[in-house]
């Protein structure tokens, strides 16, 4: 069975879409059996087609072909946190308030990662941090599967 992860953030645009896009490629790289996906808590229609260019750079730097990842943002649906095994919420600080709105039972039942938006933080800053708390999180996995066997 393929373990299925949801990375969420505000607008599914930007922070989220990046790890969802490194989080499959890696996978797919070391060849386990995990599967995510991304979506957004409170989508923005201040956001220009369906994805940032801060994302967008950055995969092209990393030499990651995005063209079949262009889709819209899509929103978090209440279903989401039966189906997806993990849920992880990119910044805390952001996120846990509109989890609170939103989906109040699961507010304290997801993960959270400290990644501000770009409005917030420079993505120069934030996507390697990111990149590396992504491999990070791939590499745990990959660790855990191991011990399984």
């Amino acid at each position: 069975m393929e373990h299925r992860i949801l990375f969420i953030c505000t607008g599914n645009y930007y922070r989220s879409r990046f790890a969802e896009i490194l989080f499959n490629e890696l996978c797919q790289e070391e060849e386990i059996r995990f599967r995510a996906f991304s979506k957004g808590l409170r989508l923005s229609s201040n956001n220009k087609g369906p994805l940032s260019i801060h994302t967008k750079n950055y995969m092209e730097k990393l030499r990651i072909d995005i063209s079949h990842q262009l889709r819209m943002p899509i929103p978090v649906t209440a279903d989401d946190f039966d189906y997806y095994h993990t849920v992880i919420a990119m910044d805390e600080n952001e996120h846990r308030n509109l989890m609170k709105e939103t989906f109040p039972e699961m507010e304290n039942k997801i993960s959270y990662w400290l990644f501000a938006d770009d409005y917030i933080e420079a993505p120069e800053k934030v996507l390697p941090l990111l990149e590396k708390k992504t491999r990070e999180f791939v590499e745990q996995l990959k660790e855990e599967l191991h011990t399984k066997k």
